[in-house]
């Protein structure tokens, strides 16, 4: 039986008001593992204040699984302009296969907003 145990230092990604698109919400990533450098990779959902509440897609590391630093200050994917995603992307799943990675996601045709 493996016995799970809580975090202390949760949230271990956190808004971050300095950028637009992230301000007020991160949640539900998807998680890679890399053996060969470990590095995990967490591919977030992310929105910000404005009116139409679009959700974007950001990336973060870490070489402990706790502490992750941002990749960037933009998202890495957002909604298309008008394809059947144009209102959000969100909820990533990773898979790798190969030598190829596969993400998933939900999305809108509309902002949730």
């Amino acid at each position: 039986m493996m016995e799970l145990e809580r975090y202390d230092g949760n949230p271990i990604l956190s808004p971050n008001p300095k950028n637009a698109w992230e301000s007020e919400v991160t949640t539900n990533p998807g998680a890679w593992y890399d053996e060969k450098t470990g590095t995990v990779y967490l591919l977030y959902r992310a929105a910000g204040a404005d009116p139409e509440h679009k959700i974007h897609l950001g990336l973060a590391v870490s070489n402990d699984g706790y502490n992750f630093e941002r990749t960037s200050d933009q998202p890495v994917f957002s909604p298309s302009v008008d394809g059947f995603d144009a209102g959000c992307v969100e909820d990533p799943r990773i898979v790798r296969m190969g030598n190829y990675f596969y993400v998933t996601y939900a999305c809108r045709p509309f902002p949730p907003g």
